[in-house]
């Protein structure tokens, strides 16, 4: 498996869930029209408990690549992400990832190296830093923002985050109050998102498919989130590979 796959998988799945046992029903969109709170939409980002994706399958191609893989993915607040990479029908874990708001620790067990970088490492290589993660699997990030509200137009609303060095553009579901369709916009990256398949846990909603097209050198990321366990009292803890040779991320 190469690198770069394992890093780029260590970087996308930084965000968690909701704060139940997910039973994976439909969602039921309806129209809706009147003033989002833009409260209403934050309060049901991933990234607001710990939580455990048992399974979660992921197509990547591009870059003359085209590879699929199973990870597992555990959460631990405030800011700690213990990430499993392995092959699709692979019985050996390939790579384990570690990942807080400034750290990446990576286990290559296949190379017997271990990736390490900072958040400035992160974002010399992507445009982006490891806090911006969450927003690609959906997460409403307002930074300094106080806007209360925003419009809805046909069930839908947009919002605008303008950034130093990035602007996002959301497409929200009024009645869902989740992301359909995020697009981030910097000098090195012009991504768009796509979320559809939502399931609901009591009032809890997240997407079960997401789309990434067009970040870093990577066409298409396509992951499928099948079993999940919300609020679970993970403990998170990250082994180095004995005698692994430690490579800093450039």
């Amino acid at each position: 498996m190469r690198k770069e796959i394992i890093i780029f998988i260590g970087l996308i799945i930084v965000a968690g869930c909701s704060t139940k046992r997910a039973t994976l029903s439909s969602v039921n969109v309806s129209k809706y029209s009147g003033l989002l709170n833009v409260s209403d939409v934050t309060e049901l980002n991933f990234t607001a408990q710990s939580f455990f994706i048992q399974r979660a399958d992921i197509n990547i191609v591009g870059d003359g690549i085209s590879q699929k893989v199973i990870s597992t993915i555990k959460f631990a607040e405030p800011d700690s992400f213990l990430i499993s990479v392995r092959a699709l029908g692979g019985l050996i874990e390939a790579a384990r990832i570690l990942l807080t708001s400034d750290t990446i620790l990576i286990n290559d067990r296949i190379n017997q190296t271990l990736y390490f970088g900072s958040n400035q490492n992160v974002k010399k290589i992507y445009g982006f830093d490891l806090m911006f993660f969450p927003v690609l699997l959906g997460d409403l990030i307002t930074g300094s923002q106080t806007l209360s509200g925003v419009n809805c137009n046909e069930g839908n609303a947009v919002f605008r985050e303008n950034r130093k060095d990035h602007i996002i553009n959301y497409l929200i579901d009024c009645e869902t109050r989740k992301c359909k369709e995020v697009t981030v916009e910097n000098e090195k990256n012009y991504i768009s998102i796509e979320f559809d398949n939502f399931g609901k846990d009591g009032e809890m909603i997240f997407p079960r498919r997401i789309r990434i097209n067009n970040f870093a050198n990577f066409a298409l990321l396509e992951m499928a989130i099948d079993r999940v366990e919300f609020n679970v009292n993970s403990s998170i803890e990250f082994i180095q590979g004995r005698n692994y040779d430690p490579v800093e991320l450039k």
